[in-house]
């Protein structure tokens, strides 16, 4: 089965979830006897989120990234995470200063 679901169709199944019958191990079956095959869905709801979040590259210094990594760690939380945070507060501030002009 070649369909693809659109991100309401998706976010609906999810909500009916507790509404659907495993009918097999690869398919759902909801309250209106739709049947879905579980690995397109989930193959749809990951190409759906890798579309509407983009890949960023950049180079870097390995002694910055050790020193995001080892901040990142003692914060308890994944060195991406912390430099994504980093970037947004970065940029939250910059819009906030530019508005001021």
């Amino acid at each position: 089965m070649d369909r693809k679901f659109t991100e309401k169709q998706i976010e609906e199944m999810l909500k009916n979830s507790t509404e659907e019958i495993i009918e097999d191990s690869e398919n759902l079956v909801d309250e209106f006897d739709n049947v879905y095959n579980v690995v397109d869905v989930i193959k749809t709801a990951e190409t759906d989120v890798k579309k509407k979040y983009p890949k960023v590259n950049f180079r870097w210094s390995e002694l910055e990234i050790a020193r995001a990594k080892k901040i990142a760690k003692e914060l308890g939380m994944p060195y991406q995470t912390y430099i994504k945070s980093l970037l947004k507060q970065g940029m939250d501030s910059d819009e906030r200063r530019l508005k001021q002009m």
